[in-house]
C-alpha cells in the first residue's frame, strides 16, 4: 500500500503532468530542461510529495520511510530554491539521494547503484541537458541529503 501510495501519489500524476506539459508545448522537453519551465513543474511536485509526505507521517509509518519521505521533500524544496540561480540536475540529486538510501540497508548495494553516478551524468551532459556545474550541484544537494538520511537514521 505504502508503494502504491508513493508511485500513484507521485510518480504517476507527475509523469501524465510532464507528459501533458510536452505534448501541449508547456515543456519544451520530458526532462523539463528549461529552467524557468521547471518552476512550474517544481511546485506541482512538491505539492504532491508534500501531501504522501503527510499521510505517512499522520499514519505514523515506519520511521526510517518517514524519515526518507521527508529528507526527499526537503531536497525537492531546496532544488526549487537553487534553481533560481543554477539548474541542478535533479537525476544526479535523486540517484545520489537514493544511493545512500539504499546504503543504510546494503552497503553493497548502495556502492553498486552509485556505481552508475558516472554513466548517469555522461548522459545528461552528452545529451545537453546540463554543464557539468549543473552535474556538479545535483550530486552535491543529493550527498547532503543523502547524509542527513544517514546521520538520523
Amino acid at each position: 500500500m505504502l508503494s502504491l501510495l508513493i508511485v500513484g501519489g507521485v510518480f504517476v500524476p507527475i509523469g501524465l503532468k510532464t507528459i501533458h506539459g510536452v505534448r501541449n508545448g508547456i515543456y519544451t522537453n520530458l526532462d523539463v530542461s528549461d529552467q524557468t519551465q521547471r518552476q512550474k513543474w517544481f511546485i506541482a511536485t512538491t505539492v504532491l510529495l508534500l501531501g504522501v509526505t503527510i499521510i505517512i507521517w499522520v499514519t505514523d509509518q515506519d520511521r526510517t520511510l518517514r524519515l526518507a519521505v521527508t529528507c526527499a521533500l526537503i531536497l525537492l524544496l531546496v532544488a526549487q530554491v537553487v534553481n533560481i540561480a543554477v539548474k541542478a540536475s535533479m537525476h544526479l540529486a535523486f540517484h545520489t539521494f537514493l544511493g545512500l538510501l539504499i546504503f543504510h540497508f546494503s552497503w553493497a548495494s548502495g556502492i553498486l547503484f552509485l556505481f552508475f553516478s558516472p554513466f548517469l551524468a555522461w548522459s545528461r551532459l552528452y545529451l545537453k541537458r546540463h554543464v557539468l556545474k549543473e552535474i556538479i550541484v545535483g550530486i552535491i544537494l543529493g550527498a547532503i541529503f543523502g547524509g542527513v538520511f544517514l546521520v538520523l537514521v
